[in-house]
């Protein structure tokens, strides 16, 4: 199968990525879902990750929200591995017209990728909702408690997709727009058979849908060719 891969890749000139919390592990980020971090978190915190991220704990309870989101994701953030950089090559060629990412932590931008589609935001927007001026993450990280504007003295919002909220139904069509024009697309690490990434691939009608996954899942028969282990290494094999 790797060989089929590496041919289609080769042979494809419209590539759109699409990236999931499995790229993100690999590059050292935290899967905050992960059976054994998940008992940790609701033992400390006494909630699970989905209310600690959730739109109703920042709106009531920003500095629970703050104190969890500081320490157990700004702290945790990944660098990109040589997953990001063959995506940036392929961009580079003019053969990767978009990456469509489904995770906050920014690595498509910290590797140069221009043509990005972020679905779900990033932990490296940050701003105030009331003058709208932008602060990074060691602004964030260095605040004692709830972060505010140095002017406003407003409560900053990460621009992330908090639990709860509405989707940003501009985006998820962009992104089904890309997807709808791909010759071939690349799953790194998400699930296909998620209603998301349903959505933004479901008008689709290549047969080029390959997948890139540490482990096998149900969601994975919607994939015309499916590569499991190191996300990273087989990636490799069927780029460069």
């Amino acid at each position: 199968m790797l060989k089929t891969v590496r041919k289609i890749i080769r042979q494809s000139n419209h590539i759109v990525f699409l990236t999931g919390l499995g790229s993100v592990v690999e590059c050292g980020g935290r899967d905050l879902w992960d059976s054994d971090l998940f008992y940790s978190i609701e033992k400390e915190y006494k909630m699970c990750p989905e209310q600690l991220l959730s739109a109703g704990e920042f709106s009531s309870r920003k500095e629970r929200f703050y104190e969890f989101y500081k320490k157990e994701v700004l702290s945790y953030l990944p660098k990109p591995d040589e997953t990001y950089e063959i995506m940036k090559f392929l961009e580079d060629e003019e053969r990767l017209q978009s990456v469509v990412s489904f995770n906050i932590f920014g690595l498509e931008k910290l590797a140069g990728i221009n043509n990005l589609v972020e679905v779900a935001g990033s932990v490296y927007d940050n701003y105030c909702p009331k003058c709208l001026k932008t602060f990074d993450v060691p602004y964030l990280l260095a605040s004692r408690s709830i972060p505010e504007c140095d002017e406003c003295k407003k409560a900053l919002r990460p621009n992330i997709r908090l639990l709860g909220e509405r989707v940003d139904n501009d985006l998820y069509t962009k992104a089904a727009i890309e997807c709808y024009k791909a010759d071939t697309i690349i799953v790194l690490g998400a699930d296909l058979g998620s209603s998301k990434v349903q959505y933004v691939t479901g008008h689709y009608k290549g047969e080029n849908l390959i997948l890139f996954s540490k482990e096998e899942k149900y969601g994975d028969r919607f994939a015309d060719y499916a590569l499991y282990g190191s996300i990273k290494e087989n990636l490799k094999k069927a780029v460069l």
